[in-house]
Parts: structure tokens; sequence; C-alpha cells
């Protein structure tokens, strides 16, 4: 009996067994599952790293292709840009120039001085700055009116009317008031030139002929310029017992003294 129920037992156990096997749809459901899990893994351990290399290397390419096509074009203006080069350094050279190089003091009073006695003058004094950075204005034209020829009137007529509008001393001083907004509007534009500039007051004797050639002379300089000047007359006094003294004529001057310090920019300084 015990046999028997124990070959019972294997042979219910073979039944279960034998029922329990995969059918061929659903094995080919777990292959085709097994083809898709590696076929993901390709792509991601594979296929999507080359493409992410390849879309930089695009994005490279595409920057290199650039920056060839920059370098081309630049390559193809050289001679634009040496042209430009010549231009400049001619107008540099042309402006350079036009300013005295930096002087010591020594220096510029032995240049003013000697023009002082070229001229017939004697130098009495000299005095100078030290070397300042200094705006140069904008050129700005007046505008130029005319005024009006004043109607005459009748000196014995009392309590005569003034001018009207326009004429007289009325146009005069309107043409005064013009010509000052002129003058503050062109300063109001600002400095955008600098300069380095030497101040020099300088006195001297002599004639009043001597002062006009001193200054037809600075006036074709185009780095010395003379702001102001006064000239008083020679004086002559006699004292009580007939002795003459004679004064010389004395001549004053403010000239301002334009330069250029190689390599530094006045309007670096200017700006500050």
């Amino acid at each position: 009996m015990a046999d028997a129920g124990g070959a019972r037992f294997i042979k219910e156990e073979k039944k279960f067994i034998t029922t329990k096997k995969l059918k061929n749809n659903e094995v080919s459901m777990l292959i085709i599952l097994a083809i898709v899990a590696v076929a993901a893994l390709g792509v991601y351990f594979v296929l999507y790293p080359m493409f992410t290399n390849m879309r930089g290397l695009t994005d490279e390419i595409d920057e290199l292709k650039a920056r060839e096509l920059e370098m081309r074009t630049q390559i193809s203006q050289t001679e634009i840009f040496q042209k430009q080069y010549d231009e400049a350094r001619a107008d540099y050279n042309q402006f350079f120039s036009y300013f005295y190089e930096p002087m010591d003091p020594e220096i510029i009073d032995e240049r003013i001085t000697s023009m002082l006695i070229a001229h017939r003058m004697t130098p009495a004094s000299f005095s100078m700055t030290t070397l300042t950075v200094e705006g140069i204005p904008k050129y700005m034209a007046q505008e130029l009116r005319t005024n009006p020829v004043p109607e005459p009137t009748d000196p014995e007529a009392e309590g005569a009317e003034a001018p009207p509008d326009g004429t007289g001393t009325a146009a005069a001083d309107e043409g005064q008031y013009l010509d000052d907004t002129s003058a503050e509007a062109a300063q109001a534009g600002g400095d955008e030139s600098y300069a380095f500039v030497y101040t020099v007051n300088v006195s001297a004797y002599g004639e009043r002929d001597n002062l006009y050639t001193f200054l037809a002379q600075v006036a074709t300089m185009t780095a010395m310029h003379v702001i102001s000047f006064d000239f008083t007359d020679p004086k002559t006094d006699r004292d009580a017992e007939g002795t003459t003294t004679t004064t010389p004529g004395e001549i004053n001057m403010q000239i301002k003294l334009y330069v250029l310090v190689d390599g530094v920019p006045a309007r670096d300084f200017g700006a500050n």
C-alpha cells in the first residue's frame, strides 16, 4: 500500500510539472522582451553617447567654420588695414609736428627769451606753471547779424522817445547778447580733446612795434598761443633839477605752449 501511495504521488507530481510548461506564444514573447531589453541597453550605453559626441563635434565644426570665415575675411582685408595704418601713422606724424616735445623749463625759458631778443625786446621777468592738462574747446562759428542804422533824433527835442526795439543802443545791446550766448553755446558742448600745456608769464621792455612783430610770428606757430598781452607806453619824467628820466615801454604777455608726451595721451588725464 505504501508503495502504491508513493507511486501515485510521484505520478501526480509529474503531471503537475507537465501542466506548468510554457506555451509557444509565451516563449516568443519572452524572447521578444529579451531582444527589446538588449536593444534598449545597447541604445543607452552605445548609441546615445555616440549621438551626443556627434552633436558636440557638429557644433565644434560649425564654430571652427565660422572662425575660418572670419579669419579669411580679415586676411582679405589686409591691404585695407595696412592702408588705414599708414594713413593713421601719417596723421600722427603730422599732428605731432604741430606740438612741441616735452621741454625742460630751462629750454622753454631759452626759447622764449631768444624770441624776445630777436624782436629787439629786453626780457625782464619770466615765470611758468608746471605741466597741466587743458581741454581744447570745440570751434563754433558765431552767427553774424547786422544792426540796423539808428534813426536820427533831434537833440533839441526834450523828452524824445527812445528808439524802437531793434534800433540804436537797444540793437547794439541785443547784438552783444547774441555774441555772448553764441560763445556760451560754443563752450556748452564740452571738451572732447585735451592737450598738455605750459602757461608762461613773461614781461619785457621794448617798443609797440616790437610787440606787434612778436605777435605776428607767434600767430603762425601751432604750438604757441599768446593768451593776453598789454603794453605800457614809455614815460619821460623831469625832476626839479632838470634831470630827465625815461621809462621804456613795458610789455606783459601770457603765453601757452602745447606739448605732446610720447606714449601718454592727455585725454586719459583730462577725462578724470
